[in-house]
């Protein structure tokens, strides 16, 4: 996910994790839609991840900045939200559970995450396999910022739990996890 200004506006890049049909919602000063949204998108291609759901959904928030002066060549900005800036910390999330070391085929392997200590942000949670990447990862918020994650495996060999709060690991990813 990128997001950066641009002299017309801003530009947001987001990368689909499978192809499949998108609605793309975009929403300017609340709840309004701006005009044409939801856009259709359809995507093709390979999938990147094991998607869980037929209904995934990410979101963005853009906090607005006003130029307000022009000095030496640098401006000065001021927000011109009333919210909180969006600040996280991915070192004080915590993962706990057996499947961070050892899974078994064909059973349902889990962890926690605890990312109520970590600000705000997206979790983000990838397996991928000795071949290719885990075709089933389930996770669910169970409330405050906790997570229950579950995935299960069709090989042997030696699997890599990738952990991401945001753009940053969490402190033990990537794991490696044995399946025997």
């Amino acid at each position: 996910m990128d997001c950066r200004e641009c002299p017309e506006g801003y530009k947001i890049t987001y990368t689909p994790m499978a192809p499949g049909n998108y609605l793309i919602t975009i929403k300017y000063g609340g709840p309004q839609h701006i005009v044409g949204s939801p856009f259709k998108a359809k995507i093709t291609g390979v999938r990147l991840s094991g998607g869980h759901s037929l209904h995934e959904t990410s979101s963005v928030l853009v906090e607005t900045v006003t130029k307000s002066s022009k000095v030496g060549g640098a401006y000065s900005a001021s927000s011109t939200s009333s919210s909180t800036k969006l600040s996280s910390d991915a070192s004080k999330v915590v993962c706990r559970g057996a499947g961070l070391s050892k899974a078994m085929i064909g059973q349902k392997n889990n962890f926690t995450v605890d990312c109520s200590k970590a600000g705000t942000n997206m979790l983000m949670v990838g397996v991928h396999g000795p071949q290719a990447p885990c075709e089933e990862v389930y996770v669910k918020h169970m409330g405050n910022k906790l997570y229950n994650v579950t995935y299960t495996v069709k090989d042997k060999g030696s699997y890599t739990v990738i952990v991401k709060w945001g753009d940053d690991n969490v402190p033990g990813s990537p794991y490696k996890v044995a399946v025997p």
